[in-house]
């Protein structure tokens, strides 16, 4: 059913303060559409309900707001819109403060190397997700790859080229056991480091298997 109908519906079969307070959710939901809102999860609608005298969350919620939760779902069907929030994104963090508490330079310049060259991969992985196209022949088990996308096996890079012995056993020292102990991070199975006491991630994913990299290169260049 329209919501514009539903809310007359609702309305006329409504005592004076359910009238009310239907006319504020109406309204609400109104202007999230006029908006261009896709976000009509209670939570939001209550909200706004509040602001201007209408019915909470928990109002809505309770057996006697059936109707209001209809009129929400009229509106979101209406829209195309969502009855959940959707999910915030996680901002991109930033490793400059943390790197800068590294007192090591060479130590601080190679975490901060092997960040980058983590970045990096991760973009062009996405890249390549996004441009290949694999076509299954099932009779011959055979798959054919959009032209373009080379392949072929490569050669690693160098991670650690041009690395000394000390910078080696600093990097190596940044990821062990100790370490982590001392400043009270764990890594979890996604290569991590978090804190141990309240899981707040320090680096992102892959940091350590990034830092593992260059030393299982450096041990096979030695």
């Amino acid at each position: 059913m329209h919501p514009e109908e539903l809310f007359a519906t609702l309305a006329a079969n409504a005592g004076a303060r359910k009238k009310k307070n239907l006319e504020i959710i109406h309204a609400v939901c109104q202007e999230q559409f006029t908006r261009g809102s896709k976000d009509f999860s209670v939570a939001t609608i209550s909200r706004l309900s509040v602001e201007r005298g209408g019915p909470a969350k928990s109002t809505i919620y309770n057996k006697t707001g059936s109707d209001f939760q209809a009129l929400i779902r009229a509106w979101a069907t209406h829209t195309g819109g969502a009855l959940k929030k959707p999910p915030k994104r996680a901002a991109a963090f930033d490793y400059t403060e943390l790197l800068m508490k590294i007192p090591e330079p060479s130590v601080r310049a190679l975490v901060g190397a092997a960040l980058a060259e983590n970045k990096k991969l991760r973009r062009e992985l996405s890249v390549l997700k996004s441009t290949a196209e694999f076509v299954v022949d099932r009779r011959q088990q055979a798959i054919t790859i959009t032209e373009g996308i080379d392949l072929q096996p490569q050669k690693a890079s160098a991670y650690s080229c041009g690395l000394t012995d000390l910078e080696i056993e600093a990097l190596r020292h940044a990821v062990s056991d100790q370490a982590l102990v001392d400043e009270g991070w764990i890594v979890d199975d996604y290569g991590r480091v978090v804190v141990a006491k309240n899981g707040r991630p320090v680096f992102k994913v892959g940091f350590v298997d990034a830092i593992k990299k260059v030393l299982d290169q450096h041990s096979e260049q030695s």
